[in-house]
């Protein structure tokens, strides 16, 4: 009977860590080391880590923790790359269709773009 036990508690844990994210391209938030938020993409998931490729070439291999579903929504807070400058403005997002997003700075300047220049805390 224990044995029985044992078997369901490591399938049980086999199949939560592999469950995490449906797979290799699912868009998620990754964690980097700044402790912003990053969206990427799921290259691979292995023994509980999942690669995170980011949209600005760089890929990461992060701890469950420093992963999560993408959950973007209008509204929310962002931080973005205005014009491509390297500085990140704060500022809301206003209009999401697909991966693209407009952004209103709170300065008062607007932005189109991909969701790849933006951040969150």
């Amino acid at each position: 009977m224990s044995r029985i036990v044992f078997l369901l508690f490591a399938l049980a844990v086999v199949l939560t860590s592999t469950m995490a994210f449906a797979g290799d391209g699912e868009l998620v938030l990754g964690q980097w080391s700044d402790g912003f938020w990053y969206p990427g993409r799921v290259a691979q998931v292995k023994d509980g880590d999942t690669l995170v490729a980011f949209y600005d070439g760089d890929a990461l291999v992060l701890a469950a923790d420093k992963v999560k579903k993408f959950d973007w929504k209008v509204g929310d807070a962002l931080s973005c790359d205005w014009k491509r400058g390297g500085k990140y403005y704060d500022g809301k997002l206003t209009e999401m269709i697909g991966e693209f997003i407009h952004v209103d700075y709170n300065d008062g300047d607007k932005e189109d773009m991909g969701i790849g220049r933006c951040r969150t805390k």
